[in-house]
Order: C-alpha cells, then structure tokens, then sequence
C-alpha cells in the first residue's frame, strides 16, 4: 500500500511529535522517510534480482541432486525475515511508507515493514557471509596458524562496520529506514540517523556465527558445525553429506533451518527487544 503523508502543523503536536508526518494509515513517521527516493530499487530491482539468484541455485541443487550450500544459505537467510519486525520495534527502525508495505498490529512489531525483506535478506546476509569468508581465507593463506575462527574474528569488527557503513548509512542517507529517537550516538544523514554503537554491536555477531558455522561452499562435502552440532552423521554412511539421500537432505535442511531461526532470536531479538523493554524506551513511531 501506499499514499502520501501529511504534514503536521505545530498547533497539533499531540497528534505527531515534531519533525513527524500524519500517514494515510493514521501513523505517525519521521518526516525524512516521507517522498525517500528511488525505492523502486528495494521494491523492484532487488526482489528481482534475489529472485533470479535463487531460480539459478535451484537449478543447481536440482542439477546436482542435493542441496548446495549457496541454497542452503539463501534460504535459510531468507526465513528469518519475519523476526525482523520484532527487533525494528526494540531498536526503534521506522522503515519509509513510500516501500510496499504491510503491517501487522501485534505488540512489539514495528509498521510499514517491506515486502521486499525476504528477498533482501536472502541477499544481504549471504554476501555478508560469504565476503567475510573470503577475507578469512585471505588471512589464512598469510597466517597458516590461524583457524578459521579466529580469522573470522580479526575481521569481524572492522568488516562489519564497513558494510553497516555501506548499508545502513546510506540507507538513512536515502530516507529508506531510520532509527528514530537512535539509541546512543548516532549520525544524521540527513533524511535518517545512522547509530554507531546500537544496534551496530549486535552485527558483529549473528552473521560472523553463521559463517563460521557453515564454513565455506567448497568444503560442503564434509559436514559442517551445524551439521555436526545436530549428530547428521548418524543419518550417513559415509562423511559426505552430498552424497546423503533426500529424506537426509530434507533433515538438513531443518537443522539448518533451525539454527538460523534460534540463532537469530537470541542474536537479535532478545537483546533489542529486552533493551527496549526493560529501559523503557520509547518512540512514538511504532
């Protein structure tokens, strides 16, 4: 849905508080996310693209009569997505009403969330994954004794501040989401605010735990942590989960599925969501 928000003269501040804009739907948002431009980008290009990456990882998986670890991922990433309204309501995440959007009037969800969030997420955690994978084995390669954990960890902070940077920051720059009031310090971008400390510590956790978790797509023919965490080996003849019938495929799968589920709530959502509710603080945006 969508429709044209209103401003709110100064007379009528109990309706919005300052800087705030009257939606169509009776909900209050930051005035920067009213008119955001360019959102056919998230509304369009992205699903399309997400879409079209994951038509190509199907074909694979078919090709190849298994489930490859790009899919895995992919998906697996995918189905988080609808935690994300919880943890925007506890880090106070107002996402522009100009997005196709829905809203789900529960406690502790935020309005206006996009349509586009699963196919983002299918996107925007994987390439986190996988760069950051990269980058590890860079290190590796120059420092032997290093494992891949702890690689993961020297890169950790400095990796994901740089993609929140890219991400987040230019979001806020664009009117796309905005932290409203942010919680900590935080830069104005503009149209939104950009924290620098919450929700920004939590990055450096869930998607660097994933990736450590599911190792890199070259070594899918051995069983993973998350794999080994689930005892999948007793469900194989031989150490290859690629050679694992479909019934095997399917459980790993749902310990995948899972891990990323519970991973997530514990990663993100308790600690937004407990923050919130324990401080009190507060927004009048969602």
């Amino acid at each position: 849905m969508r429709g044209m928000g209103v401003l709110i003269p100064a007379g009528v501040a109990d309706i919005c508080p300052q800087g705030g804009v009257l939606w169509t739907d009776g909900r209050c948002v930051p005035e920067g996310l009213v008119g955001a431009p360019a959102t056919w980008v998230l509304d369009v290009a992205i699903p399309v693209f997400a879409a079209v990456m994951v038509a190509v990882m199907v074909r694979d998986a078919i090709r190849k009569r298994r489930l490859t670890w790009w899919l895995l991922l992919s998906v697996c990433s995918a189905m988080c997505w609808w935690l994300e309204t919880f943890g925007d309501w506890g880090q106070h995440l107002s996402y522009s009403p100009e997005f196709r959007h829905y809203t789900l009037d529960w406690v502790g969800t935020a309005p206006h969330n996009p349509y586009w969030m699963p196919l983002m997420y299918a996107v925007y955690w994987v390439a986190h994954a996988w760069a950051i994978l990269r980058l590890a084995q860079y290190i590796q390669r120059r420092r032997p004794s290093l494992s891949l954990g702890k690689a993961i960890m020297v890169l950790t902070i400095p990796v994901t501040w740089v993609w929140n940077l890219a991400i987040e920051g230019y979001a806020a720059y664009m009117g796309w989401w905005t932290y409203e009031p942010p919680i900590g310090p935080f830069l104005d971008m503009g149209r939104g605010n950009w924290p620098l400390l919450w929700p920004m510590l939590l990055m450096f956790t869930w998607i660097n735990l994933i990736a450590w978790m599911v190792g890199p797509p070259e070594d899918e023919n051995q069983l993973n942590r998350i794999e080994r965490l689930f005892r999948l080996d007793r469900l194989l003849s031989s150490p290859d989960p690629t050679s694992g019938s479909w019934r095997f495929q399917l459980v790993r799968f749902l310990s995948w599925t899972a891990f990323f589920q519970v991973s997530f709530a514990a990663c993100f959502l308790v600690p937004l969501m407990g923050v919130r509710a324990v401080t009190g603080w507060d927004t009048p945006y969602s």
